[in-house]
């Protein structure tokens, strides 16, 4: 079934292609790889002209009051065009969590110059001892003679090299998860800046007793854990999202490199191993789409499912994307790994995103768990109620 995009998810699809494909190809892509922290202020810039920057807002905060659809269709065409600056963290993390957490004072200091493009704000979240993206952080918050203190380590931060401030999560001595509002040049916080896989740029951060004023707490009343996790949760899906536009690039491009590529005084796309290959890579980028379809849908009709369909589709997506990265490299050779051509950096892009945050097995054992615990599975045609399940209809 052939998804129909309303009005404005065909204007952002648009746009979006258009503006990358006359202003971001590969080789002005590399104007932003050399450019300061890997961000192109020119590019950034245009980024908030186009209102991409407020895209996931609602009108009333300068937004475009886009979902998890309109989301992902600007980072499959980023994905496409191979985008380096950190749009992700910045806006469908950092931006949102304001919007969504943030205090009025926060919200009216921040978020039209993090629309207009004047100021970055990234999420710190990672860290290297727990990759599950919704386990509690080790990074402690103490509350000390009015204000916050935080220690802990964050481990490549997407974005925050050029930032004007962190949304560092800690945990709360009340054992809460909880938000803060960091400046980047606060006492007490070092970053190393890193090089990404994808030659975009991260940052290894140390926190020691860093102490924040208690207004830098986001939402100090709640547990923020819950639309933590959910917004996690949708920026890997986006991030599927930017994946599937990488992997049909990489199809694409092998593809009309087979056959100008000769061998045997024929090209390389008349031999049927060839073509084999060429067609289980189109199966799973096919697939890779529908499944970043299918949980927007999902989450968009039931945000509290976004867990769920984010293990589901990096499940899928981490196998697929890995499968296309290497048979795009393999079909060209050694040309594959060569900086030339755009097919190395599509490699090292879905190579990166088949690791980050855990690979396919690990999501698809949480996905696993999920249908378990709720016992969806009793609702697969394919799978079947184990034998001797006392629950068994």
């Amino acid at each position: 079934m052939k998804l129909t995009l309303t009005e404005l998810q065909e204007m952002i699809e648009t746009s979006v292609l258009a503006y990358l494909t006359h202003e971001y190809d590969f080789l002005k892509r590399a104007n932003s790889l050399a450019a300061p922290h890997a961000l192109s202020p020119a590019v950034w810039e245009s980024f908030a002209g186009m209102g991409w920057l407020g895209l996931p807002l609602p009108e009333d905060d300068g937004g475009i009051d886009g979902r998890a659809l309109e989301s992902g269709l600007l980072m499959r065409a980023f994905g496409r065009h191979l985008v380096v600056e950190p749009y992700l963290n910045s806006v469908l993390l950092g931006t949102r969590l304001l919007a969504e957490l943030g205090t009025p004072a926060q919200r009216e200091a921040w978020l039209p110059d993090l629309v207009a493009g004047s100021r970055r704000v990234v999420l710190a979240h990672d860290e290297s001892a727990n990759p599950d993206p919704w386990a509690a952080r080790a990074t402690r918050a103490r509350a000390q003679g009015g204000a916050f203190v935080l220690d802990g380590r964050k481990s490549l931060v997407a974005g925050a090299p050029g930032a004007d401030a962190l949304l560092v999560s800690a945990l709360g001595e009340d054992g809460a998860q909880a938000l803060f509002l960091v400046p980047c040049d606060a006492p007490g916080l070092t970053l190393a800046e890193r090089r990404t896989l994808d030659g975009g740029r991260a940052a290894d951060l140390v926190l020691t007793e860093v102490r924040v004023d208690a207004g830098a707490r986001l939402d100090a009343e709640d547990d923020a854990a819950p639309v933590l996790h959910r917004l996690l949760a949708e920026a890997i899906v986006s991030q599927c999202w930017e994946a599937s536009g990488a992997m049909q690039a990489a199809l694409e491009q092998t593809a009309a490199y087979t056959r100008e590529r000769v061998q045997f005084g024929q090209p390389i796309s008349k031999f049927q191993v060839i073509q084999h290959r060429l067609a289980e890579m189109a199966v799973h980028c096919e697939e890779a789409l529908a499944a970043c379809q299918l949980a927007a849908l999902r989450i968009e009709r039931d945000p509290q499912s976004a867990i769920e369909m984010a293990a589901l589709a990096k499940a899928k997506l981490g196998r697929g994307a890995l499968f296309v990265a290497q048979q795009a490299v393999q079909l060209h050779g050694a040309m594959g790994v060569s900086e030339e051509l755009a097919i190395a950096s599509y490699y090292r892009k879905l190579l990166g995103f088949s690791q980050q945050y855990g690979d396919a097995a690990w999501f698809a054992g949480r996905y696993g768990a999920i249908m378990l615990d709720s016992e969806a599975y009793r609702a697969s045609r394919v799978l079947t109620t184990p034998k001797g399940n006392q629950h068994a209809s």
